[in-house]
């Protein structure tokens, strides 16, 4: 027990250790761009600038994103997340939601591997736990979502077997407080009922188990209240994930689907190398006789359905597309699941073989700590905030220079503060998030959820440059998400540094649109040459020898 208890801390430790060089770093650290920096840490700051943290106002909006974003599409206010970024500055806000976000994964994995699944090899626990705490999951929305699935497994199996104390109960209650319900709900409960449904053909039915499983049910829908109304109930209010297009599915894209969750999980929930997992399935299978029940059987089988039915899903989909639940909701997010299945499954293979042969054990040993290097590897963060330490410099942005608060100050200064507040900014070869973060109002934003008729009044103003391009017209067009100035010059791509020496040659906006959404000033990481064509003045550039960009500022003429 005593020791159990010393492998448990000696692990907690190891977690520790990259959070004090990236809190030594603070602002100077690397943080994930895509899906983080360019979107969602802004939301959460926006909404605590503009006071609607508790708003369940249905007219509500964050009036510095798109004319109005309103403020039932955004998550709830309820997450322990708002907490963190209320009390502490946005970088340390960020830096301690990673570390309680991946401490809780090594907790919950460690508890719930020590007492249901490996009762005498601490070793292979505490390794597996680190296995899953070091995952690089997406933990600003999801929060909890992917790390927080074997705590919250723990708790409802205590249930199921009458082992509950009350701090399962409370696991229970506050798990929605800390996650996303659109990847957790619709995803975990099925699997939930499908353990209790189990143990009910073997034992008695567990009416505690299953009012747990209402209770966390309650509590996502109190929790999501506001979005949920919104987005069912409010008919002032038309998602433009409703005009998500489609596609026709094909059966190539399914064996390539297949074949790369047999490579690698889905990055948002942590990337995962599963092949030296599925390596050693076999091994034991072929070689050691291992056998294909309990836990390995039901681990497996749910792997396997989660695969197939993300390969198979757009046929569901496509088949159902004109039903509005099937076209704006993401249905195929049983993958969310796969990277704390896989490790579980790992953990149950390399305790039934370190029964068997000496050198079985040592194939198990070389694949698992193979595995761990892997993940702390993909862990960028951690890898690049170690390097950015001892001084090596990084390929892109810190976290100071992304946001570049000192230019965008310098802006503020020289237009000055009333025409920053009162107009609306255009952004081009840079994320419209860091215009966003530094106060200024803009009109383009990358939002998962907005107003269906914002998507087609913004649309006025880029549809010549989209015309261009048949691949961008289709990114805006069946998805949208990203209701940027796209430029046919410049594709998808929002990162110039200030070296760069691309120009934008032949840019086309429809002006007197972007006057009529109160449009005044557009931000370019590259030189627009034909400026004066669309009506807009060049003012100024701003740069310094620190900074990562070089930003150009132009203004809509008034007569243009």
């Amino acid at each position: 027990m005593k020791n159990n208890k010393l492998l448990f801390l000696f692990g907690l430790l190891l977690m520790l250790i990259p959070y004090v060089f990236w809190l030594l770093l603070g602002e100077e650290s690397f943080v994930v761009i895509h899906d983080n920096l360019d979107s969602e840490l802004v939301y959460i700051i926006k909404i605590l600038e503009e006071r609607a943290t508790f708003s369940f106002d249905s007219e509500a909006s964050i009036n510095g994103i798109m004319n109005g974003l309103p403020r039932g599409l955004l998550r709830s206010g309820l997450s322990f997340t708002f907490i963190l970024f209320a009390l502490l500055s946005p970088v340390y806000a960020y830096i301690v939601n990673h570390l309680f976000v991946h401490i809780i994964g090594y907790i919950g994995m460690f508890l719930l591997v020590k007492r249901f699944f490996i009762k005498d090899n601490n070793w292979l626990v505490l390794l597996i736990s680190l296995c899953f705490g070091f995952l690089p999951y997406y933990h600003i929305q999801y929060g909890i979502s992917i790390s927080g699935q074997p705590i919250l497994l723990f708790a409802f199996l205590n249930v199921l077997y009458n082992k509950q104390k009350w701090y399962d109960w409370l696991i229970i209650v506050l798990f929605p407080f800390y996650s996303f319900l659109i990847v957790t709900l619709p995803f975990i409960i099925p699997f939930l009922v499908c353990i209790g449904i189990g143990y009910t053909r073997k034992h008695s039915f567990s009416k505690k188990y299953f009012l747990a499983i209402l209770l966390i049910c309650i509590v996502n829908v109190i929790v999501e209240a506001q979005l949920i109304y919104t987005t069912f109930f409010n008919p002032d209010i038309i998602s433009h994930r409703l005009e998500w297009d489609i596609l026709k599915p094909s059966i190539e894209n399914v064996i390539k689907q297949v074949s790369n969750y047999l490579k690698e999980t889905q990055y948002h929930s942590g990337s995962l190398d599963v092949r030296p997992i599925i390596a050693l399935f076999f091994v034991g299978l072929l070689f050691l006789k291992l056998k294909f029940k309990s836990e390995i059987k039901y681990l497996s089988y749910s792997i396997v359905f989660i695969i197939l039915w993300t390969a198979f899903n757009p046929y569901l989909v496509y088949t159902f597309r004109d039903i509005n639940i099937f076209t704006s909701f993401n249905s195929s997010r049983f993958y969310f699941l796969l990277p704390f299945f896989w490790l579980l499954l790992f953990a149950v293979l390399l305790n039934k073989l370190s029964t068997k042969l000496y050198l079985a054990k040592l194939i198990g040993i070389a694949l698992l700590l193979f595995s761990l290097y892997k993940i702390i590897d993909e862990n960028t963060e951690y890898t690049n905030n170690l390097k950015a330490y001892f001084g090596t410099d990084l390929k892109g942005p810190n976290f100071n220079e992304f946001y570049a608060e000192d230019l965008f100050e310098e802006i503020r200064t020289y237009l000055g503060k009333d025409e920053v507040m009162d107009y609306n900014f255009l952004n081009l070869g840079i994320f419209p998030s860091i215009a966003q973060y530094n106060g200024f109002r803009t009109l383009d934003s990358y939002q998962n959820n907005y107003q269906l008729s914002y998507k087609h009044q913004f649309e006025q103003i880029i549809s010549n440059e989209l015309d261009k391009d048949d691949k961008i017209r289709s990114y805006f067009d069946n998805w949208g998400n990203r209701c940027y100035l796209f430029s046919s010059e410049l594709g998808r791509k929002y990162m110039f540094p200030k070296k760069t020496n691309t120009k934008v040659k032949n840019l086309e906006i429809n002006s007197i649109e972007f006057k009529k959404m109160n449009g005044k000033y557009l931000i370019s990481s590259v030189p627009i040459v034909n400026h004066k064509t669309i009506n807009f003045d060049f003012l100024k550039s701003f740069s310094n020898s620190k900074s990562y960009w070089k930003l150009y500022l132009y203004k809509v003429r008034d007569d243009g």
